[in-house]
């Protein structure tokens, strides 16, 4: 279990969903997700290829490429597992016909769509990965408590890598960019999304920070959430929160609380352990909240999440040397903005935690 590469396919779960945010130098942002679930009565599969631009600063001139989405709904995605060395990553590679191909190695992950129907093509390959764990290069957010209830869980979640190199070529309607920047690729695998939720992910301007979280209604209609949490810094080091800290029965936790507004496009969240602590202020423009798709029960249910790639966050650290001692403020953190103060970063209401979703 701790030394198998959840990154890989599960064949055995309901549905998968990979999902890589590349985030360029200028502040815009590409997303790629390849989708599946089994036996859905509609839309059993999804690709889905976003270009969100960095927001107008300073009158400078208009993003060469626009906003776009595409969905895709291919009738198969096509899973081939090549040959894997124990305690490596494993290799495979997804194809959606006439669409595109994720090919994922121990050390690159590719993605090479082309789509002349819609004049779409890119190229993305991503380097020089930062495991979640320095000491377990194959762990994930949900560490060694979590990870052996995986079978029973109905959603899981795997970071392949907090920070990796990223270059890219994009060409749409004419129009091409080409450059570099940072990506976050991860994954899902279960039974489908929970009622409601909610996803962050940003990195600061030198790349030396990234925080990642996700996390929301645990169980139906029980207000109870939980949540995973990364905060990666170089005076921190490697901080990780999961239940049974980052959990909580409506207000009732001594760990954590939480509070998020879609209609103002904000999430707080305060979280700790007996010896850390963690406050996460997040803020994004409401008008840059965009529909993206998620994987139900029956099929991909369309808008059932926004996402922005416009979001600010305020990170606070504490530590304390004992259970009872005060806490002692480390480290003050803003993430979610490149080198030229262009807001960056990425929050998604899901579910019943977004205002916009019809449920």
């Amino acid at each position: 279990m701790f030394g198998q590469d959840h990154f890989a396919p599960h064949s055995s779960r309901k549905f998968e969903g990979y999902y890589t945010r590349t985030e360029t130098e200028d502040g815009a942002t590409i997303a790629v997700i390849f989708c599946w679930i089994k036996r859905a009565k509609h839309r059993p599969n999804l690709a889905l290829v976003l270009y969100s631009p960095p927001p107008s600063k300073h009158d400078r001139d208009a993003p060469q490429i626009p906003a776009f989405k595409y969905q895709f709904f291919p009738d198969t995605l096509d899973v081939l597992v090549g040959e894997h060395t124990p305690g490596q990553p494993q290799t495979f590679t997804i194809t959606a016909p006439g669409i595109g191909v994720m090919k994922v190695s121990p050390t690159t992950i590719e993605y090479d769509i082309a789509v002349p129907a819609h004049a779409l093509r890119l190229h993305l390959l991503l380097t020089a990965h930062t495991s979640w764990s320095r000491a377990s290069p194959l762990a994930g957010p949900m560490g060694a408590l979590l990870l052996p209830l995986s079978h029973f869980l109905p959603l899981c979640w795997h970071v392949r890598s907090t920070r990796s190199a990223a270059a890219y070529t994009l060409a749409h309607a004419g129009a091409e960019i080409h450059g570099t920047g940072r990506a976050h690729p991860e994954k899902n695998w279960g039974t489908a999304f929970p009622a409601g939720w909610i996803w962050a992910q940003a990195f600061s301007a030198d790349g030396a920070r990234t925080l990642c979280l996700a996390g929301g209604a645990a169980l139906p209609g029980v207000p109870l959430q939980a949540y995973l949490v990364g905060y990666r810094s170089p005076r921190c080091g490697q901080w990780d929160f999961r239940p049974p800290f980052a959990l909580a029965l409506g207000w009732l936790s001594p760990f954590m609380w939480a509070r998020h507004d879609s209609r103002n496009g904000e999430v707080e969240l305060d979280v700790a352990t007996w010896t850390r602590r963690l406050r996460v202020r997040i803020a994004a423009p409401t008008e840059s909240f965009v529909g993206v798709t998620a994987p139900l029960k029956d099929g991909h249910a369309l808008d059932y999440g926004y996402e922005s790639f416009q979001a600010t966050v305020r990170v606070d650290a504490w530590t304390r040397s004992w259970p009872w001692a005060g806490w002692e403020l480390v480290e003050e953190a803003v993430l979610g903005e490149n080198a030229d103060g262009v807001a960056c970063g990425a929050l998604e209401f899901g579910g019943a935690f977004s205002h916009l979703v019809d449920a």
